[in-house]
């Protein structure tokens, strides 16, 4: 069950799919919105390996592509293009991330029945670390959980390498 981190709940589509499948977390308020994964490190206090990027993409017939690492990675364009069998991936813009996946920018969590059926690819690495944080749905806070629930979460997408070379 969700746990509230410094007594201030946060309700979102986030806590409410994890508090559904009793998933334990903890609520990592923000002192400020934050909408990189270097902003979110800092204001949670944790590594940058330990955030969660979720990156949308969409091809031209509109289908999302979610993919998904550690906030140290960058997204291989050209691998993921590959593994995806998408010639014409390009990143979402701001518009059509809130209309349709319903998430504010910097705000989006790799969880949720929003990311049933879509093709999502996860870079092996972002299981490194014990625990990750990933976004709650809201800028103004983010969520830690466990990786091995985090994997749980996301056992229906693609585990492979989608990241730059070091």
């Amino acid at each position: 069950m969700g746990h509230i981190g410094r007594n201030r709940p946060v309700n979102t589509v986030v806590t409410y799919y994890l508090d559904e499948l009793n998933i334990s977390y903890k609520i990592k308020h923000h002192a400020k919105p934050v909408f990189t994964s270097e902003d979110a490190a800092r204001e949670r206090g944790v590594r940058l390996s330990q955030i969660v990027k979720t990156i949308l993409l969409s091809n031209k017939d509109g289908e999302t592509v979610v993919a998904v690492l550690p906030g140290h990675k960058r997204l291989d364009l050209k691998k993921l293009k590959k593994l995806s069998k998408n010639k014409n991936l390009q990143f979402m813009d701001r518009e059509s991330i809130e209309r349709e996946i319903g998430f504010e920018v910097g705000a989006v969590a790799p969880v949720g029945n929003i990311f049933k059926g879509l093709a999502i690819f996860v870079d092996p690495s972002t299981f490194d670390e014990e625990f990750v944080d990933i976004s709650s749905g809201d800028p103004k806070a983010g969520v830690e959980l466990a990786r091995d629930d985090l994997k749980e979460l996301l056992e229906y997408a693609t585990v492979a390498e989608i990241t730059e070379r070091e």
